[in-house]
């Protein structure tokens, strides 16, 4: 059986990664990174960098984004460096012709715990138990819950078609 990598991501000043395969539904990698704080050029680098490395590593069939969610007393820099990850993930993901899709916070939340605005605890202690793993942080808990959604929401869509 071929395996169908599907990458999750949480794009932040840490960059939360996870890769779990569709099929077996195992968690094959994940982790958070920190990215250069303060020098942008660096910081967009060091992600390209991650993300070439996992996409060469695993061959992804998927990519799966946390789409962007600005509480309203944001700075007016956090749309445009959250803008600058995404562009790079998203070129990256072009440069290997694998299809990127995007998920609310509120989504991601509801198809890992049931609840919408579940706290960022519930989520790491929802991933924690399902996969039997210890993660760093939130950011590696957003990621993998973020590619899990991705696949519980293809594996929805198939049978809506099928059926």
């Amino acid at each position: 059986m071929t395996s169908e990598p599907v990458v999750g991501l949480d794009l932040a000043d840490k960059l939360g990664i996870s890769v779990i395969d569709r099929k077996t539904e195992k968690l094959l990698f994940s982790a958070s990174i920190s990215l250069a704080r303060g020098d942008t050029q660096k910081r967009l680098l060091r992600l390209r960098e991650c993300l070439i490395e996992v996409f060469t590593r695993f061959s992804p069939v998927e990519v799966a984004i946390e789409d962007v969610f600005l509480p309203a007393k944001t700075s007016p820099r956090t749309p445009i460096a959250l803008g600058e990850l995404r562009g790079v993930a998203r070129l990256c993901a072009a440069e290997k012709d694998i299809p990127v899709f995007f998920y609310p916070p509120r989504k991601v939340k509801m198809a890992v715990t049931g609840f919408g605005n579940a706290s960022k605890e519930d989520v790491v202690h929802w991933i924690e138990s399902e996969f039997r793993v210890k993660v760093k942080d939130h950011n590696e808990a957003d990621a993998i819950s973020i590619a899990w959604t991705h696949i519980l929401e293809r594996r929805f869509s198939m049978c809506q078609t099928q059926g």
